[in-house]
């Protein structure tokens, strides 16, 4: 396992060269899976007489990168033409079909001289910056524009560079010409989404405004309309969470490769880095800010429902309590009827008792009985507490088996 960590370490070699050289690089996202492979160099192929070419193949996460170093016998006064198209170094990288990400060619020469504007205007550069880098080691110039074959070119004078210095100084240039070609991709995502982002913080609104006011009867469709718009921002931020988390991967190795150049200022001209990071940084602080306002609008659209949500649970709840209480009071009234139809039941079976009693004293009397009339004064008292200690007793026996 620690073998494999080391070997990391020197994936990605630098090709190393002198000057004069001619550089090209070129980025390209495949349209298939890309299988992960370590960097590898392609045999060399045929060249004019005296030069010599080397190229070497990366696969990253989701590009693939092929450079090609071409040694030239002498200084040029013209920009080398490239004898590869898109489709040749697609054949090169091992791919079937890709979509081009950037292209670059650098043409390293020697010591940088004492005026850049001659030299510049002679391969065709308009409005270009310069830096002085590797602590003045070497200059850096490029205008940064596109040319018709899809090529942005860059000048590198080397002042006082060895072999391996110079191949990892190109290679930082290049790879902030590919990391933050890689990084704008986010930014057609995040213009695309503008207008998806004004429309939701509208609904938004008007959804929280509805939720004052909304009767109860209305509110299921209410939550239904934001359960709606919140699957819309979940998908919308589900769709663009890698691309702008790459964006900001690939800024952030943007900016350290421009540190590492430790340019500093040639005189008449804007630095490189200062031109790179001007105009790109504004490109990732809006991809950046279109995935904070996603997060946003995802955490108030779940804080909206939440609302509702507790919103109609009270409601639910002071219904409830409104239904217990009504019960509690027909409780009440049920205890205060059978204490009612108790007492009735008392009276009548009491009544019932006494006619009987008195039937009987009657008939006792026909036969020729006499009865003092205070027995019948006081069996009324008797029969009523017998009468009235039996219902308690049933009413306890039942209380208690319930």
């Amino acid at each position: 396992m620690s073998s494999d960590f080391n070997a990391e370490l020197h994936a990605r070699p630098s090709i190393y060269f002198s000057g004069p050289a001619f550089v090209e690089h070129i980025a390209l996202k495949p349209s298939g899976s890309l299988g992960l492979h370590d960097a590898y160099f392609v045999p060399d192929d045929a060249a004019d007489a005296g030069e010599s070419v080397r190229t070497q193949v990366e696969h990253h996460t989701e590009f693939v990168t092929v450079t090609r170093v071409t040694r030239l016998r002498a200084e040029v006064d013209e920009w080398p033409k490239s004898r590869l198209s898109v489709a040749d170094f697609e054949a090169l990288a091992g791919i079937a079909s890709s979509q081009l990400i950037c292209r670059v060619g650098i043409l390293v020469l020697g010591p940088a001289p004492a005026e850049l504007g001659p030299v510049l205007a002679k391969f065709d550069f308009q409005d270009a910056t310069a830096s002085s880098i590797g602590g003045g080691a070497a200059q850096v110039c490029s205008d940064f524009r596109v040319r018709p074959d899809q090529t942005s070119r860059i000048l590198l004078f080397n002042n006082d560079l060895n072999d391996y210095r110079l191949g990892r100084m190109v290679r930082r240039v290049y790879e902030i010409e590919t990391y933050r070609s890689m990084a704008l991709l986010g930014l057609p995502e995040a213009r695309r989404l503008g207008p998806l982002l004004g429309n939701y913080d509208a609904k938004l609104v008007e959804l929280t405004d509805r939720n004052l006011t909304t009767p109860t009867t209305e509110h299921k469709k209410l939550l239904d309309e934001i359960s709606v718009l919140s699957a819309q921002i979940i998908s919308a931020t589900a769709e663009t969470r890698n691309r702008f988390g790459a964006t900001a991967a690939y800024a952030k190795i943007v900016e350290e490769r421009i540190a590492e150049l430790r340019e500093t200022h040639v005189p008449g001209f804007q630095r490189f880095g200062v031109f790179v990071a001007r105009r790109f940084k504004p490109a990732v602080r809006t991809c950046e800010a279109t995935a904070l306002r996603l997060d946003q609008l995802s955490h108030a659209t779940m804080h909206l429902i939440d609302l509702l949500q507790t919103r109609i649970q009270v409601e639910i709840e002071y219904q409830n309590a409104t239904q217990i209480q009504a019960m509690a009071e027909r409780a009440a009234t049920q205890v205060k009827i059978q204490r009612a139809v108790e007492g009735f039941s008392i009276i009548a079976i009491s009544y019932y008792l006494l006619s009987l009693l008195k039937v009987v004293f009657e008939t006792v009397e026909h036969a020729g009985y006499h009865l003092n009339p205070i027995v019948m004064l006081i069996s009324i008292p008797v029969v009523i507490g017998a009468v009235a200690l039996t219902i308690l007793r049933v009413k306890h026996a039942l209380t208690a088996e319930s």
